[in-house]
């Protein structure tokens, strides 16, 4: 991180400097790398200057000592260790009434509501540990994808997918620690659409209509946007009382093109939307996300932080789940295997149930290992069959075309990382507390804006003129080639970029998560499945239509906005623009928007596809049940976060309305 060189700090201010340093230094550390300018010694021999006992006589090094003192203190505030609960060192063949796989956006609120009857002992498993400073900071999100916090999966290579990515493989981040991907994610906070639930009930999936679970959205919510509290009637959908923090975005620098933005999408129809959580989801929507103070609120940070002291919840860190265990042939689900974090083998027993929340990848999985999956596949690895589901089936992703760019004719005072990082942490907000355009999102019907059903919402990315370091991460973060990330840095060497990414948001097209072999430690087959489908290249067709529309509004041309198609080498044959280009730019630059469902789908006994029922319990066996979003039996229209969250906040009254005597 070239802004991050000391040398070019001023050597009068070397006590904050240093902070900064120490704070930056650490943040590389989560990032998987280290940062040690002008020698190991550097940091000593300025440190021995500045504490000559000479340099506190005066009012001006007073005043840098309280400098140093107030940024040190923001420093340790951010992810303290202390902030969630201890880690658990259990014992072989320990009992507790619940057992808990994965403390993500469902199992750490499933862990919170359990274990709010003292009478019953949690154990709560996680593979990976505590949240990391650089996880606390909104705009630093991409840096923790393929670090330690994420478990780096990638799909495989199926020949007309991904095709401008390394291997031609697309880049799967899941969150490896406590609070899973809602500690890596972008924090974008959208419920979906009511008619999503809508479906599901429709489909048999009893008590999941939006009525049903609206007041599981409000029992989480702890609504902080201004914009939503100036509703009259913003308690019909919203929730004040709840640990999740929920606000809108700070606009910090970005204002000049959200109005171009909000202008163009009302010249084609489409209003400025400040809830699409509440009466529409349609327009050009100023997001809400799971902040707090500025900063990432995860599930560790909004359901465990408050609960860490609880004595029947013990949380046992960096504790891979590796097999559930049966009784014989009573497809009875007694304990669980994992290993701990010294490597050793242990079990944990049940007295009532285990729920597994390791999400869409591991959930699947895990079942699979422990002989609940597709009976073929499983014995094709000699794996016994304990049951035969669908298991791993149905995969569904919110599939993105990063192939677009907005140049602009504009320029914003830009001021080094550092003094971004001093207002973040002395004031709690400046561009790191937000995540720039992103923190908007057109939500559109390709067919007609009169149409209140969205199928497509377009992200966005922006970056400044020659803001190489920051589109060079994102390219590797995307996994683009090299020969096709240089395409995108000669239109930024030249003009501010938006990356303008329409994101299909109810794919017909499927995939499904394999087992690679039975070893707990390969990571599981992904199979995309993305485009395989015709009715979602057509989508996406309408959808750069539209975004071609966008660039041409007299909104847009204010800040002298050009459209950019990125041709990749292959796609060069065909005439820019023309459908057969368009077609072939979609296989190279599509992409996961990392909200990945429905491989462990919820429905009734009779839908052979199933494999848990309406109530979340497994079928075909006992004392095991699933919530997180695998159990989703149709993806929703949105980010997946905040509805993972009501499926936990959901299982967890099922599991009491099963346990506890009425």
């Amino acid at each position: 991180m070239h802004l991050l060189d000391m040398s070019r700090l001023n050597l009068l201010f070397c006590l904050l400097s240093l902070t900064v340093f120490h704070l930056c230094h650490c943040l590389e550390n989560d990032c998987g790398y280290s940062y040690e300018p002008n020698g190991a010694d550097f940091e000593q021999n300025a440190m021995d200057t500045c504490l000559d006992d000479q340099h506190f006589n005066d009012f001006g090094s007073s005043l840098i000592q309280d400098i140093y003192s107030s940024v040190k203190k923001a420093e340790c505030d951010l992810a303290n260790p202390s902030d969630y609960p201890p880690h658990y060192q259990t014992r072989d063949g320990e009992k507790f009434d619940f057992i808990i796989i994965g403390s993500g956006s469902a199992g750490a609120v499933i862990a919170n509501r359990l274990s709010e009857n003292s009478e019953w002992k949690i154990l709560l498993l996680e593979a990976g540990g505590d949240p990391t400073k650089t996880s606390e900071v909104p705009a630093f999100y991409g840096f923790l994808q393929k670090s330690i916090l994420d478990w780096q999966y990638q799909t495989d290579s199926e020949g007309d997918n991904c095709l401008g990515m390394v291997n031609n493989s697309c880049y799967w981040p899941r969150g490896k620690v406590l609070g899973g991907s809602s500690t890596i994610n972008g924090n974008i906070y959208v419920r979906g659409n009511p008619k999503d639930f809508n479906e599901w009930y429709a489909k048999g999936n009893y008590g999941w209509a939006y009525k049903d679970i609206l007041p599981y959205f409000k029992k989480s919510e702890d609504i902080k946007a201004k914009e939503v509290l100036s509703n009259l009637n913003y308690t019909n959908y919203h929730g004040e009382n709840g640990y999740l923090s929920v606000d809108t975005w700070s606009d910090h620098g970005i204002k000049d093109i959200v109005d171009a933005f909000s202008g163009g999408m009302k010249e084609l129809g489409y209003d400025v939307n400040t809830d699409c959580n509440g009466e529409s989801q349609m327009g050009f929507v100023k997001m809400q996300g799971t902040i707090v103070g500025g900063k990432r609120c995860s599930t560790a940070k909004a359901f465990l932080n408050p609960v860490k002291n609880r004595p029947n919840l013990k949380v046992s860190k960096i504790s891979f789940a590796t097999k559930i265990l049966f009784h014989g042939n009573l497809k009875v689900a007694y304990g669980v295997k994992y290993l701990d974090r010294h490597g050793n083998e242990l079990r944990a027993i049940t007295k009532k149930e285990i729920i597994i929340s390791a999400g869409t990848i591991n959930s699947p999985q895990l079942l699979m290992l422990s002989g609940i999956g597709p009976k073929a596949h499983l014995e094709s690895l000699g794996i016994k069959v304990i049951n035969d589901l669908q298991v791993g089936e149905n995969l569904q992703d919110h599939l993105l075309m990063a192939g677009l760019l907005f140049s602009y004719n504009y320029t914003r005072d830009i001021k080094p990382l550092t003094d971004y990082m001093y207002e973040f942490l002395t004031t709690n907000s400046s561009r790191l507390s937000g995540i720039g355009t992103l923190g908007y999102a057109p939500f559109i019907n390709t067919y007609s804006s009169m149409l209140k059903l969205p199928d497509i919402q377009i992200h966005q990315y922006d970056f400044d003129i020659n803001d190489t370091f920051a589109l060079d991460n994102l390219i590797k973060v995307f996994g683009i080639r090299d020969e096709i990330g240089k395409l995108y840095h000669e239109v930024n060497a030249k003009r501010a970029i938006s990356f303008v990414m329409p994101t299909l948001l109810k794919p017909a097209s499927r995939g499904q998560i394999l087992l690679k072999s039975r070893n707990p430690h390969d990571k599981p087959r992904i199979i995309s499945g993305y485009l395989s489908s015709d009715k979602d290249m057509n989508t996406f067709l309408r959808a750069i239509d539209f975004i071609s529309k966008l660039a041409k509004t007299e909104s847009m041309k204010k800040l002298d906005t050009q459209l950019h198609e990125i041709a990749p080498p292959a796609c060069e044959v065909y005439p820019l623009s023309s459908e057969e280009f368009r077609k072939c730019a979609l296989k190279h630059l599509t992409t996961t928007s990392y909200h990945p469902t429905s491989t462990c789908k919820m429905g009734l006994m009779g839908d052979q596809s199933a494999v848990v029922n309406p109530r979340l319990l497994v079928n075909g066996v006992k004392h095991l049940r699933l919530a997180d979003a695998s159990v989703m039996p149709t993806i929703i229209r949105g980010n997946t976060n905040a509805a993972t969250i009501m499926i936990g906040e959901k299982a967890a009254d099922l599991i009491k309305a099963d346990w506890m005597p009425h």
